[in-house]
Order: C-alpha cells, then sequence, then structure tokens
C-alpha cells in the first residue's frame, strides 16, 4: 500500500456514489524516486495505477484486484517536486457479476500564459487550466 508514504488523500469528493473526485499529495521524498530517476524525479506508471486503485478502495472500502486494463493512456510525466498536487477523476459502476468498471482521469494545474492585445500593446495573464497526465479504462474485482 502506498498511501501516506507515496501520497496522501487530500480531499474525496462524489456528486454521486458513482463519481468522484480526489485531490492527492504526492510525497517528492519517497525512496522511488531515487532510482526513477536521480535529479529528475518522476512519478511511475506503476504507481499512479496503483494509486488510482487504493483511491477506489478507499471510497469502497473494501480490497480490489485489477482484472482488466482495457485502455490505459500515460499523456504527461509528473514531477513530484514541481507539481505535488494533482487530482483524480473516478467514474464506477457495478455490473451483476459484481464486476466494477473504472474510469479515471488523472489532472494537474497547469499555468498558462495568455496573450491579449490592449490598444496596442501586448499583455500577458497567467491562467490556471486542467492538464490531463493518465486516462484509464479498468475492471476490478473484490480479493477474496
Amino acid at each position: 500500500m502506498l498511501l501516506d508514504n507515496f501520497y496522501t488523500i487530500i480531499s474525496s469528493e462524489s456528486s454521486d456514489s458513482t463519481i468522484w473526485t480526489i485531490q492527492v499529495k504526492l510525497n517528492p521524498g519517497h525512496p522511488v524516486y531515487q532510482g526513477h530517476f536521480p535529479g529528475h524525479p518522476v512519478v511511475p506508471g506503476v504507481c499512479l495505477l496503483q494509486l488510482i486503485k487504493e483511491c477506489v478502495e478507499d471510497i469502497r472500502q473494501q480490497k480490489l484486484q485489477v482484472t482488466q486494463v482495457s485502455s490505459c493512456k500515460f499523456l504527461s510525466a509528473i514531477n513530484p517536486i514541481e507539481t505535488p498536487h494533482i487530482s483524480v477523476a473516478l467514474t464506477f459502476k457495478e455490473t451483476e457479476e459484481g464486476t466494477l468498471q473504472l474510469q479515471a482521469e488523472g489532472s494537474v494545474k497547469k499555468d498558462a500564459v495568455k496573450k491579449s492585445t490592449v490598444k496596442e500593446s501586448t499583455v500577458e495573464e497567467n491562467t490556471v487550466k486542467d492538464e490531463c497526465f493518465i486516462k484509464l479504462k479498468a475492471a476490478l474485482t473484490p480479493t477474496v
């Protein structure tokens, strides 16, 4: 389990019982970054997958195992020093067979420079936008 060592859940909000937004703080001092990669840490993809699974387990209050990954796209790397806070949007539903169908999307806040022209001079404004770093579709089942 990575919780409270690799990351900490800051908040967990739900609009209903199947749609959740989880705010997570990464621990940039975790030993995994000494090897992945020294001086330029990057959150390992397998750790992101585990983090997502553990967030679902925390919500459902049950141990789960990933039984199928139908789609997983890593869209950008996360440096835990530069970006220690991430957000994970989770949508899941349980099938009649007891399988949990999961869709997850991880995002970070990124500064974007917006340029606008005001009476012949260019003005730059920093705006904040969400940048997606992972999209996942998977099936999970309770462990016995």
